[in-house]
This record gives structure tokens, C-alpha cells and sequence, in this order.
């Protein structure tokens, strides 16, 4: 009887959830896998996808198919959940191919990347606009940060599970600026004042892979962590 793509896909999440297949175990090759559940290689690859875009399994160019580490994950998603107060919603309004600004193209390099916005909201009021500059090499393994919604939990997280590199913050960096034309905008404020913003410079080896800037509106407090 021929299996279903879902079907291989809930089946192997069952055994990753249970425990019975463990960080870091390899699936079994894609003919395994097609003679196992009856599938072409062509629905196989879709089964795998599927578990990659839940998290489940990251590839390693060369080496095969692995179960990720899931506690990465819950701990990206905490993290998710830490930006908002009780009352506060997140808002992700754009995501674009942009020129990289000059002061981005300082450490992104020159050149096109990919520009995610975002705002955080107490009902019509925004409490904090930001921004982050994606390289173009992320894309190719996280397609989800051309689209303007979240990842699950965060494009860093997941191109770490997939990539089987680690990404780390180089660089946190908090200063003081009189409203930009742009920062008046994003925070639709209808005069200047003085606001918080913070940069953030994230890096996988000695490559510089994002960059992500918070403008935070006059009277809204900024935690670091």
C-alpha cells in the first residue's frame, strides 16, 4: 500500500517527540525511507521538508538528514513570548529585498539583503518599531524570512537547527537620538523626541549575518539581556 507524505511526516515526529529518535540521530537515507513508507523520493523529500519547516530535522550539506535539538526551540519561543507585555501584540509588517543602507553594508556587506519590520503594539499605540537586515545567504536556507511573519521561533534559531551552525550575538549596543524622519514614522509620532535604540550584530563564525535595530518610543522602558 502506498504511504501519504503527512503520514511519514507525523510518523517520524511521533518517534522524535517520544524520544525514541534523539538529537542528533540521522535519519535513515532517502531510499530507506522510500522503501519504509512506500513513498517516490520526490514525496520524501517533501516529508522531510515538512519536518525541517516545523523544526523537527536540519540537513548538513554532505552528511544527511538530523533531528534537531527541540529545546533550542521552546527556549527561541520563550524568548518570543519575553518581547511583549500582557496587553502587547506584535506586528510584522513588511519583509522586502532592499540595498543595504550604508551603515549596514558597513558589516552586512554591500549589496542586496533582506529587510524585516516589525512593531510592537499596546493597541493603536506603538511602543517599539524595529528593524533587522538579513544576508541573502540566510534565505537560501530559511526561504520563511522573505515572507512578513514571525519564524518559529526566530530566523536565527531556525538557520542554526537547519545549518548546523551556530549563530551568536557579536555585538549589543544601546544609544540615545533625537527622532529620525523614519523613527516619527514607524512610531507615527506627530513631533520630535528623544528615543532609545538599540543594535544588535549577529554572526555565525567570523561572518556577519544580520543586523537588527529597535527604536523604542519616548517613555517605553528598554530591557537588555
Amino acid at each position: 500500500m502506498t504511504g501519504t507524505v503527512a503520514g511519514m511526516a507525523a510518523y517520524l515526529k511521533a518517534r522524535i517527540d517520544g524520544g525514541t529518535l534523539e538529537a542528533g540521530n540521522r535519519l535513515p537515507p532517502t531510499r530507506a525511507l522510500m522503501h519504509q513508507f512506500a513513498l517516490s523520493d520526490n514525496a520524501v523529500y517533501r516529508a522531510v521538508a515538512l519536518l525541517k519547516a516545523e523544526g523537527y530535522v536540519y540537513s548538513q550539506q554532505g552528511k544527511g538528514v538530523f533531528v534537531a535539538d527541540r529545546r533550542k526551540l521552546i527556549a527561541g519561543m520563550q524568548r518570543i513570548g519575553g518581547i511583549t507585555q500582557a496587553g502587547e501584540t506584535i506586528h510584522h509588517t513588511r519583509s522586502v529585498r532592499v540595498q543595504a543602507p550604508d551603515w549596514v553594508a558597513d558589516q552586512l556587506g554591500a549589496g542586496e539583503c533582506v529587510n524585516r519590520v516589525r512593531t510592537v503594539n499596546r493597541g493603536s499605540l506603538i511602543l517599539q518599531a524595529s528593524q533587522s537586515w538579513v544576508h541573502l545567504d540566510i534565505a537560501e536556507v530559511v526561504p520563511e524570512i522573505d515572507e512578513p511573519r514571525a519564524c518559529d521561533p526566530t530566523w536565527q534559531a531556525v538557520y542554526a537547527e537547519r545549518s548546523g551552525n551556530s549563530v551568536e550575538v557579536a555585538s549589543k549596543t544601546v544609544d540615545a537620538r533625537i527622532t529620525t524622519a523614519a523613527d516619527r514614522e514607524a512610531l507615527e509620532l506627530s513631533d520630535d523626541f528623544a528615543v532609545l535604540v538599540m543594535r544588535s550584530v549577529y554572526v555565525t563564525g567570523d561572518k556577519v549575518i544580520g543586523i537588527g535595530e529597535g527604536v523604542y518610543a519616548p517613555g517605553h522602558p528598554l530591557a537588555i539581556s
